[in-house]
């Protein structure tokens, strides 16, 4: 392993990450926007110059614990890339239009490894770190979150699927023409046992209305679950890269994507996205390592937990908004 590493290219001389920096003040941005419009007070276009302050002040909560997330994320991937001699960008931050794509203000952030990793156990810390560090900083903001987050009754949408519309439109049924929009966040095990933790006497059609910290984390869980899907190079494709090789990871990525597509036609219209780009963009293969070794046990276990991470923080119905009575 030492030898592998010390062969490993000079990096070029530093400079300073003036496009990474851009895009993660325009992520704050937009990110801040997200957060006061799920709390802060209506603003006309006419106020917006003097309103900033106010804006930022509403949507701090949320933007800080969202971005806390995501960069402890990336950084788990570059710093476990640095120790292993990998060359990594800095994170790359993705601003998005906060009133699209679920009004979180980002499409989350990515780090491009340039150059070839040096065995499978390189790949397994580099690819679980991220997801893992990402996890530690989202459960304690889970949790306060929900103890911030007041009950009330749930809204029933029902599934929201190609199947799930089919059965409707065959038995007749038509969605709701006014009401007030809803958006329900599915539960996974680590989401609902917090739940249970903060609010232990919920009761039969009761949820929360969760505080923006909550929802900051919520999507922090679902951006460890969609990274944690054993296929290509995603992270869990790493993962299963480095615990069974090339051939059977492979197989294994055929078979869940697949899944996927199955979850995306019966549950949920967000797989269906998810397996279009993992199935034609990502892809099932990974490339190989320098040196192809088996991982050590301990390393074996490692990846394992990785796995039980994805199940754990795994939501089969992730979102649902629509219109209630």
């Amino acid at each position: 392993m030492e030898d592998v590493l010390g062969r490993a290219p000079a990096r070029a001389p530093t400079r300073f990450p003036t496009l990474n920096v851009l895009l993660f003040l325009a992520t704050v941005a937009t990110t801040l926007v997200s957060g006061w419009s799920m709390v802060g007070p209506r603003i006309s276009v006419l106020e917006l110059p003097g309103s900033l302050f106010t804006i930022a002040r509403a949507g701090l909560p949320f933007a800080a614990a969202l971005l806390g997330i995501l960069f402890a994320h990336e950084m788990g991937h570059y710093v476990l890339a640095r120790r292993y001699r990998v060359d990594a960008t800095l994170p790359f931050f993705i601003p998005f239009v906060p009133w699209f794509m679920g009004g979180i203000g980002t499409l989350g952030a990515v780090i491009r490894i340039r150059s070839r990793m040096p065995s499978r156990r390189a790949v397994l810390d580099i690819g679980a770190a991220g997801p893992i560090a990402g996890f530690v900083v989202a459960v304690p903001l889970l949790v306060w979150g929900y103890a911030q987050s007041p009950e009330v009754a749930a809204a029933d949408l029902g599934m929201q699927s190609p199947l799930a519309d089919l059965v409707d439109l065959v038995r007749g049924v038509t969605p709701p023409a006014d009401g007030q929009i809803a958006t329900v966040f599915g539960r996974n095990l680590v989401s609902s046992a917090a739940l249970a933790l903060t609010h232990p006497n919920l009761g039969p059609g009761m949820d929360v209305a969760e505080h923006p910290v909550a929802i900051a984390a919520w999507f922090g869980l679902l951006v460890t679950a969609l990274n944690l899907i054993p296929i290509g190079q995603l992270d869990g494709g790493h993962v299963t890269y480095a615990l069974l090789g090339r051939e059977r990871a492979r197989r294994a990525s055929q078979v869940v994507s697949w899944g996927l597509l199955v979850l995306g036609l019966t549950l949920s219209y967000g797989w269906l996205l998810w397996w279009l780009l993992t199935r034609f963009i990502v892809g099932h293969g990974h490339p190989p390592a320098i040196v192809e070794e088996p991982l050590p046990p301990g390393r074996r276990v490692l990846a394992v937990a990785s796995l039980v991470l994805f199940v754990i923080t795994f939501a089969p119905i992730p979102i649902r908004t629509g219109l209630v009575p």
